[in-house]
């Protein structure tokens, strides 16, 4: 059979020279439907209502090179890669970053990006699959080091609270070096090592096209929010980057069909995990906090009050935003475990009228001793990181929040949490998880209540919170049960 050629064009893009019977086929087999096809393909006529990975002139984008070279060679083919990029510097595991050595998994991890081929071909493109406390900042700077400085570095991020977090971190793990923080649009001359707001790069993007065409490695915090318009942006301008490394604990997770075109368009981006380090694997190893999963039932307790209603936003409006029999139930668990001594204490909820009434019944139901505080997305910004750093430091007993502290926030002392959110997303069921178990001292054990709402919807949807849980390999007591 003749050989058949995979050529990486560029640091963005692959193509194709294959026959055409498996071209027909992989482009078939890389064909998504999209999940709004019935509304939007009445919008745009010709289109077929699916989203094609590999377009008819056989191109598609780099990370989908790891997918379809194991797809071709599973057919029979035999494949050649043919690699036009700039070759990339030779690399050596660096174990220890200024004062810091790395861990055994971080080891492991940076091991498997720096020895990653492709038919014999170095692929540096991929995803660390790691959960909170497993130091991604300590990894990101040993990579940079472990290629000698060679590569021109820009690690990006959307969370502002990370990136000033960031500009000490960094300096402790890159002594000497000089760093550039981009946020705005005023910021010249990057400097070999830059950490920048992805908002102000998209936003700026005209500006800094010339900065971003010298960038060799980028690094993505939080990179399975990079799907969206503003991350794509800013990639496709990272044409030059031989190293793309994507960092989150959430990223592939979830595998509900829904998602699957999500998924694809990160694969497209970032490729395939190279490394995963689990929530429950951080408990084992002793960086994160034993915690124990309680479900607690709403139907057993007041079951004449709920109802199946057949539209989403009436059922959760009904059985979670409007009914106190939920408010008692949160209440009833919130006074239990205060009874024990569990504080600080937070308590998530989906929606702002949601935050603020529970807020209200929480603090009309409690000792008036206990200091309470909500938060959300509506708070001003100096009230909200003033209402951040007081629960952080544990001058607030209990806080009411949205889902805005799903990600990077750091409360060490928080010792017990209660979902009552009664959202589907795997992602933000882990997120949340990642606030609770960061390690503290004299901090052995913490306790997370998740509020079962029942519903056509509702109850669905709490049980694959369940699901979840389980497949982190938490402890998980179905109080129903009991």
């Amino acid at each position: 059979m003749m050989m058949s050629r995979i050529i990486i064009k560029n640091c963005n893009e692959c193509e194709l020279d294959i026959p055409q019977k498996y071209a027909l086929k992989l482009y078939e087999e890389l064909s998504i439907k999209h999940p709004q096809s019935f509304y939007l393909m009445r919008k745009v006529r010709g289109w077929d209502g699916k989203v094609h990975f590999l377009n008819k002139y056989g191109v598609f984008k780099i990370g989908m090179l790891p997918r379809i070279y194991q797809t071709l060679i599973d057919w029979g083919l035999k494949i050649k890669i043919v690699d036009t990029r700039k070759p990339i510097p030779k690399s050596k595991i660096v174990k220890q970053v200024g004062n810091y050595k790395l861990r055994k998994e971080q080891l492991q991890a940076l091991e498997n990006i720096l020895r990653y081929k492709i038919d014999n071909i170095p692929f540096h493109i991929g995803v660390v699959n790691a959960a909170v406390n497993f130091g991604k900042s300590l990894l990101m700077s040993s990579l940079y080091y472990s290629y000698d400085r060679q590569l021109k570095t820009l690690l990006i991020t959307q969370d502002a609270d990370w990136l000033r977090q960031s500009q000490k971190e960094f300096q402790d793990y890159l002594p000497n070096e000089k760093i550039t923080f981009i946020q705005g649009s005023k910021v010249e001359n990057w400097s070999n090592f830059s950490i920048g707001m992805v908002q102000s790069i998209s936003r700026n993007i005209k500006k800094y096209q010339n900065e971003l065409a010298q960038i060799d490695m980028v690094l993505v915090d939080e990179a399975d929010l990079a799907g969206s318009k503003m991350y794509q942006t800013v990639l496709t301008h990272l044409y030059n980057t031989r190293v793309r490394i994507g960092l989150s604990g959430t990223i592939y997770m979830s595998k509900l069909a829904k998602d699957k075109l999500k998924n694809m368009n990160l694969e497209a981006f970032f490729g395939k995990e190279m490394f995963k380090f689990t929530i429950k694997d951080s408990i084992k190893v002793g960086h994160s906090t034993n915690t124990i999963v309680k479900l607690v039932p709403c139907i057993e307790l007041y079951p004449e009050n709920y109802k199946e209603i057949r539209v989403y936003q009436d059922e959760y409006d009904y059985n979670v935003i409007e009914n106190k029999d939920s408010y008692k139930v949160i209440t009833d668990r919130l006074k239990y475990n205060l009874s024990y001594g569990r504080l600080p204490a937070l308590i998530v909820c989906k929606y702002i009228k949601h935050c603020e009434n529970l807020y209200k019944y929480i603090s009309n139901a409690l000792d008036p001793t206990y200091r309470v505080a909500y938060v959300h997305v509506n708070t001003p910004d100096k009230v909200r990181k003033s209402i951040m750093e007081n629960f952080r430091e544990g001058k607030i007993d209990i806080l009411i929040s949205t889902t805005i502290i799903s990600r990077g926030k750091n409360f060490p002392k928080l010792r017990y949490m209660i979902n009552a959110a009664g959202m589907n997303s795997q992602e933000k069921s882990i997120q949340f998880l990642g606030r609770l178990v960061r390690t503290y001292e004299g901090k052995s054990r913490v306790y997370l209540d998740d509020i079962q709402y029942p519903g056509k919807y509702l109850g669905r949807h709490s049980k694959r919170r369940a699901r979840y849980y389980r497949e982190e390999k938490l402890k998980v007591i179905n109080l129903s049960k009991l």
